[in-house]
């Protein structure tokens, strides 16, 4: 007889699992870190971590779905009426600080494993293509109510902000004793000002 899962417990695990994989992957790479050391990580057998995951690949594309959840959560928590270069970078403004962009520092990985592996890229580029969705739908809503410059096109200006808003984390990195607040607050006065309609003169 078949043991009955607990859906809650399930799911509470799978993302114990998730964690234990993003550690690996941003102490050894995505190339570096094996199924074996995820499974240390999270202190469970290799069989127990089948019962989950039926690969690293399939760990890796739910760890690029869930970071997508994470990101419409941000535009969906903004309030209605807010303005549109505080919801384009709502998951910056998510951040109480540069420790709290340790989960995006993984894309980085992402991106050097597509470059050699097509499924991750398909992956990423699945995922990418919803957050660019969401950020072209508020990008013309943002014409529309008259605080995004009507001569820029939404698609191409989106994808223009996934690459800054996914460089951001990265800057503790190359330029130490960055102030996090000034930065965040300079990284929304560039992209409001890049926004804003042009005056005539």
């Amino acid at each position: 007889m078949a043991r009955k899962v607990d859906p809650e417990k399930h799911e509470e695990k799978r993302l114990e699992l998730l964690e234990a994989a993003h550690c690996c992957f941003l102490r050894e790479g995505l190339r570096g870190a094996s199924t074996a050391m995820i499974c240390k990580e999270a202190g469970i057998s290799p069989g127990h971590l089948y019962h989950y995951f039926a690969s690293k690949e399939v760990i890796v594309e739910a760890m690029a779905e869930d970071y997508l959840r994470r990101l419409h959560g941000y535009f969906a928590d903004q309030p209605e009426g807010a303005n549109t270069s505080t919801v384009l970078l709502s998951e910056i403004w998510s951040m109480q600080g540069w420790g709290d962009v340790d989960h995006c520092r993984i894309l980085f990985e992402l991106l050097a494993e597509a470059g050699r592996n097509p499924r991750i890229r398909a992956i990423l580029r699945e995922n990418t293509s919803g957050v660019h969705a969401v950020l072209s739908q508020t990008l013309r809503a943002g014409q529309a109510k008259g605080e995004v410059d009507a001569g820029l096109d939404p698609d191409q200006v989106a994808a223009m902000l996934i690459a800054v808003v996914d460089a951001a984390p990265m800057l503790p990195l190359m330029v130490e004793g960055l102030d996090f607040a000034a930065s965040r607050d300079l990284l929304t006065l560039m992209v409001r000002r890049f926004l804003a309609p042009q005056r005539e003169v």
